[in-house]
């Protein structure tokens, strides 16, 4: 049984908060009406001061089992029996009112979803994943091995309760409408994978993504390898056509395998030994203004740059008397320990403790 996640959203917290407050206010207000009752009887039907009727009003709704200030007249005891009779009635209602919620798993997911709110608040540089499909759940997957934070966005309850049953963060709503990115926090995001099976859509989705953040990179699935030049004039920086893609991989798998396989490995990080990474030079960076040969990467390090990107320039095989600026991407060839060590150098100056 699929589950229904729109109760989990804004309008339906909204409700929910309604009714759950509406339901504490009659209980309590009952409650109250029954109390006041009980003091006003006993002062007036047994002649009480205000503090014995409160006292007798106390011990009959709560049933302890005290003794009366004084022998109950027979009206006495009839108005007692009401208030009994009137306490219970009151008390059964609340519960049955409060375990509705609760036998219903109403809380729980008010809760959940309350939580689910405050994370993605704090999410900061995050990736957002609108759609996931089978294209979508391949990229959460790949995000969450390279332990990236990201955010799901799907109107389709199957396949929000398949990211919730893998512990993703969701947001259940049309993902064109500004108020599901706005949901998960596009502001602070750092990118924006638009995985939707339609082309028209995933344009739309780019041009309402650079709307709210356009600082944020934007990644579109394309089918129609015709519609590329429409999503980057759109705004997308990336175009990727999954099955071209796909089929060009294997192409190459048939015509140089073992090409192939150093480039999987590389890209994938299956070996750790060959990783195919990028690494920006920062501003005020120590190594700005020195030559990759003066800072001897390749020796201190162990990475091999193969390239790098120079004012949105690709340098393919730059020289060793190339020299680094800031905003330069470096895209070198190693193992972890090699980029923790050129992240290092690059930030310090050195790869040896200061």
């Amino acid at each position: 049984m699929i589950k229904d996640y729109s109760r989990w959203e804004p309008a339906y917290l909204e409700k929910f908060t309604h009714r759950l407050r509406n339901r504490i206010l009659i209980v309590s207000g009952i409650g109250l009406f029954v109390f006041v009752s009980g003091i006003i009887g006993f002062m007036i039907i047994e002649k009480l001061s205000f503090l014995d009727a409160f006292y007798m009003t106390v011990i009959t709704l709560s049933t302890v089992g005290f003794g009366e200030v004084k022998p109950l007249s027979y009206a006495g005891k009839i108005f007692t029996s009401g208030l009994i009779i009137s306490g219970v009635g009151t008390f059964a209602y609340a519960a049955t009112s409060m375990s509705q919620f609760l036998v219903e798993g109403e809380l729980r997911k008010v809760f959940d979803a309350r939580r689910r709110k405050k994370q993605m608040k704090k999410l900061e540089n995050h990736v957002i994943v609108c759609g996931f499909g089978r294209v979508g759940e391949h990229i959460c997957e790949e995000l969450k091995k390279e332990d990236v934070p990201f955010v799901v966005i799907d109107d389709d309850p199957q396949r929000i309760e398949v990211a919730e049953s893998k512990g993703y963060l969701f947001v259940f709503q049309d993902t064109t409408e500004a108020q599901a990115l706005q949901r998960a926090n596009i502001e602070k995001a750092k990118a924006l994978i638009a995985a939707l099976g339609d082309d028209a859509d995933n344009l739309f989705l780019t041009i309402t993504a650079k709307e709210l953040n356009p600082n944020i990179m934007v990644v579109a699935r394309v089918n129609n390898p015709q519609n590329v030049k429409k999503l980057i004039k759109a705004g997308a920086d990336k175009a990727v056509a999954p099955y071209v893609t796909g089929a060009i991989r294997m192409a190459q798998a048939a015509i140089r395998p073992v090409v192939a396989d150093f480039v999987e490995l590389a890209t994938t990080g299956k070996d750790l030994q060959f990783l195919l990474e990028e690494v920006r030079v920062p501003d005020k960076s120590p190594v700005c203004g020195k030559s990759i040969l003066e800072l001897e990467l390749r020796k201190k390090t162990g990475v091999i740059i193969i390239a790098m990107v120079k004012k949105g320039k690709i340098i393919k095989s730059p020289e060793p008397t190339e020299i680094l600026e800031p905003g330069d991407l470096l895209i070198a060839l190693g193992s972890k320990e090699d980029f923790l060590k050129l992240e290092k150098l690059i930030m310090t100056g050195d790869v040896y403790e200061q």
